[in-house]
This record gives C-alpha cells, structure tokens and sequence, in this order.
C-alpha cells in the first residue's frame, strides 16, 4: 500500500511540473540565448606554457672542470666546496617567480598596468592597440587606484575624458603629454598604426602592485615532479602574444635577477678573498724566508737525505778508524820490537813492517834489515874481531835508532789522524743528538708553511670558482620549453554552456516552482489559523 503510494506520489509530481512546461520551455529558451551569447562573444582563452629547469649554483663548480688537487680534499674537509652539489628548495623559487617585486618589473617592461579596451568589448588590446600609454616613474609612483579615462581620436583632435572627475583634455593631434597631479602620461600611436585611423578606447591605469598580485593569482607554476628541479608555468590569456611576452619576460626578470644579486654576492666574496689571498701571500713569504734563514743557521738541506749523509759519514769515518787503529796496533809491535834489547840483531818481521807502512825499500825498517842481512854475511865470512863488523854494528845501531824515532813519528801522526778522525765523528754525532730538535722545529715552520699552501690552494680555487659562477653566463633558470602556446582554447568552454543550460532549464524552474508552492502552503496555514480564531 505504501509503495502504490509512493509511485501515485510521484506521478504527481511529474505530472505537475509537466503541467508548467511553459515556463521549463522559457527558461530553457533564455538559457539556449545566453549559452549561445557565451560562446560568441566571450573572447577565446588559451592557455600559454612554460618550463624551466632551475639549476642548482653549486653545480657550476663542479661542471666547470677545474681541479685543485690536494685543495678539493681540504675544502671538502672545511665544508667550503668540492662535494656534491648542493639541495634546491622549489617553494622558494615559486614564491620568487610569484614576487609581487619580479611581477612588478614585468608589468612596467610590458605596460600591463594600462589596459585598453574597446566600447562594449570583452577583451582588452595588447600588441594590436593603435595607441600606446607611457606613464613615467614618478606617475606610477604615486598611483594609489584605478585612473580611468576616455580617449577618441579623429579627424577633429584628441579629446581625453577623465572619467573618475568629468575633466576633459583637447589636443590638435597625437603625441601628446597629459600632466596629472600623479605625474605625466605620454600618449602615441603604435608604431604599425596608420596615422589618420579614428580611434575611440576607454583606457585605465592601475598601481603596478595591484595588477603584479592579480598575476600572481593568475599565473599557476607546478612543480614537474617531486623528484625533478623543473617547474611548469600556465597563464591562460585570450590575446596569445601577451600571455608568451608574459612568461617570457617574467623568465628573464627572474634570471637577471638572480644574475644580479649573484654579481654583488660575487663581488663582495672575490674582495674578501682577494685580500686574503694577499694576506696569505705576505705569510708564505715570511714563512718559506724563516725556513731558508734556519736551514742556513744550521748547515740544512733536508732532514731526511741529510741523516742519511751522516750516516754514511760514520760509515767512513768508522771504516777509516779501523784501519788506522790496525795500524797503530802494527807501529806498537814494530816499536815494542824494536826496542826490545834482545831483538837487537833481529830482522824486523815482514808481517809487522808491511802493516806499518814501511814496505819501501829505502824505508828505515829496510835499510835497517838490509844492514841486519850484510852483517850476518860478514860474520859468516869472517871472524868476530872483523873491522868490518864492527863498522856495520855501528852502523846498525844509528839505523836502529832512526828506525825508532821513525816509528814513533808514525805512532804519533796516527794519533793526530785518529783524533781528527774522532773529533770529526764526533761532531757528526752531536749534529745527530740535535737532529730531532731541529726535525721538530723545522717541521714546525713546514706545516705552518704547508697550512698557508693549502689554504692558499683553497681560496684561489673558490675565487675561481665565484668568478665563473658570477661572469659564467649561466642562467639560473635554464629554459626547457620557451613560452608557447597550447592548441585547444580553455574558453569558451562548451561543456561550461551544457552545464549552465541543463541547470537554468531545469533547477530554476524547479525552485521557482518549489519557492511559491511552500509559499502558498504558509500563506494557507495562515488564513486557517486566523479562520479558526
């Protein structure tokens, strides 16, 4: 029962909207009228896209092929460069290109912020104006709203309408100079324009702040990919060229701003380091005259090669104080020999006078075993109460003697040259016992030398690189895809006109309908309560 109900209940309803068909039929009528004046006279809106990779700064030092050796581990280790490149923050350069300063430049490179447009036209000129509005500086400084005013050109003169105050300007023909309390507005034709064209434009200037937020509003910039440093710029213009001049210029704003503030930046880094490179200069110099002053001081070449050269000295000195000292054993056996009374007659043995240097056979150990030799002869030969014998024992005592005094001066001068020997390695070794005294110290003024080096290295590597990053030529918005503009129109929009025809047709009469049936039930309910008073 209930359901027969609910289908009488609806039948109803049909039935009475369709008993009103008049009115769906008006409002779908007015609806078809103003869908159609929609798509014919709102102008076509494109929409205009551009995408731009922003480049990372510190990619510059390490795309730029320039390698300081030791320095990159050292400006690693100090945090100053030579790593990777460093992380960019996509909000921030979206807020810059959405700056109402950056958009501010835009809109006065492009005169944005004078719009002309045509009477009883829903699209503003831009390229195709026949007539160009030039505020100077000290106008668009001191706008604060919206100056509107009429401007007709004809046969006649020039005729500007102030249409804020009523105040009207006649001038023979254009150019002209129109002074306001704001400031002076140059007023000329296009230079494609021919001269003798009847012109009537209603023109309005705004603040250039004021028409920078409505473009930032307007414009949409979206990252390309959370994963990606590429942004996309949409702006949707009915005129094609001003919405391309629009990115376009707000690019080039956007990097020579950059440019510039990475100019003064570079400036004031290549100052500072300019004079600290001065600076370390100065110390390396005093520092490397030091070291050259101490290795002087102290007889140095290099510490390493000259602990290898006393090495060796000892070496020789110690081979040559062997020698000597068999030597010096050799001349003791000679002179202990010599002067023992029973070796009186006896030939000095070949072994010791060999060791004593005395191999020459006119040497006084020969001469003296020579005459050892003859007087064995003699004896030989002859009695001992020989003249002759007795002869050669004298002879054989002088010899003696001289070969004494001889091996004493031998003895004598092998210890003048073991001495001088000694003193000689000994002083090496005292030389030696301040070796690591002087190590210490020279190493000392080494490092302080190989600090300012690497320090050097450093700062001449990060001038360079703040001097190819500031006159590289290297835009810091690099343009992948330069404004152009997108094949379908965004508007008018047919699906916009379907939507708004469906609902005009159908929900107006609907709410109408439901409006004035609630309203005759309260005015019924009304007339009741005051009958059943």
């Amino acid at each position: 029962m209930e359901r027969d109900n609910e289908v009488i209940s609806l039948k109803n309803i049909i039935i009475y909207y369709l008993n009103h068909w008049k009115l769906f039929l008006t409002s779908g009528i007015i609806s078809l009228v103003i869908a159609i004046l929609y798509l014919i006279l709102y102008p076509k809106t494109y929409e205009v896209m551009s995408v731009v990779k922003i480049q990372d700064e510190k990619d510059l030092s390490s795309g730029g092929g320039i390698s300081m050796g030791d320095a990159a581990g050292l400006m690693r280790s100090f945090g100053l460069g030579g790593g990777t490149g460093g992380s960019i923050n996509i909000d921030d350069e979206i807020s810059t290109l959405k700056s109402n300063s950056l958009l501010s430049k835009t809109v006065v490179e492009l005169g944005l912020d004078v719009t002309y447009e045509q009477p009883f036209s829903f699209r503003t000129l831009y390229d195709d104006s026949p007539v160009v509005v030039y505020p100077d500086s000290m106008f668009r400084k001191n706008i604060d709203q919206v100056l509107d005013f009429q401007l007709q050109v004809n046969e006649r003169g020039v005729l500007v309408k102030m249409r804020e105050t009523g105040d009207k300007f006649t001038f023979d023909k254009l150019p002209v100079i129109l002074q306001t309390d704001k400031g002076s507005l140059a007023i000329c034709y296009r230079d494609s324009v021919h001269k003798e064209t009847t012109i009537k434009l209603n023109i309005s200037i705004m603040p250039t702040s004021w028409v920078a937020e409505d473009l930032s509003e307007d414009i949409n910039i979206e990252e390309y990919s959370k994963t990606s440093n590429t942004i996309e710029l949409l702006y949707s213009d009915h005129n094609k060229n001003r919405g391309k001049d629009l990115l376009n210029t707000l690019l080039r704003q956007y990097n020579e701003q950059a440019n510039l503030v990475k100019r003064k930046d570079g400036n004031k880094s290549q100052n500072f380091l300019d004079q600290r490179i001065d600076g370390i200069i100065d110390q390396l110099k005093e520092t490397e005259r030091l070291i050259e002053m101490y290795k002087l001081k102290n007889r140095m070449t290099d510490i390493e090669y000259d602990v290898m050269f006393y090495s060796e000295a000892i070496k020789t000195y110690r081979e040559k104080l062997i020698e000597l000292e068999a030597q010096k054993y050799m001349v003791n056996l000679i002179e202990e020999y010599v002067k023992n009374p029973e070796n009186k007659y006896k030939l000095v043995p070949a072994a010791l006078s060999s060791g004593a240097g005395e191999s020459d056979k006119s040497s006084p150990v020969a001469l003296y075993n020579q005459a050892l030799v003859l007087r064995e002869k003699t004896l030989k030969s002859s009695k001992e109460e020989n003249p002759l014998a007795e002869v050669e024992e004298k002879q054989i005592e002088k010899l003696r003697e001289s070969v004494i005094v001889s091996v004493e001066n031998a003895s004598k001068s092998l210890d003048v040259v073991m001495s001088d020997l000694k003193s000689q390695e000994q002083a090496i070794f005292d030389k030696m016992g301040n070796v690591p005294t002087y190590e210490r110290e020279y190493l000392d003024m080494k490092r302080q030398q190989e600090i300012l080096q690497g320090v050097y290295l450093v700062l001449l590597q990060k001038r360079e690189e703040v001097a190819l990053s500031t006159e590289g030529g290297r835009d810091k918005g690099f343009i992948t895809d330069a404004a152009y503009v997108k094949h379908k129109p965004v508007a008018p929009r047919k699906l916009f006109a379907a939507i708004f025809m469906v609902f005009f047709t159908f929900g107006i009469p609907m709410g109408y309908l439901f409006i004035v049936n609630r309203l005759k039930e309260l005015l019924d309910e009304l007339k009741r309560q005051k009958s059943c008073k």
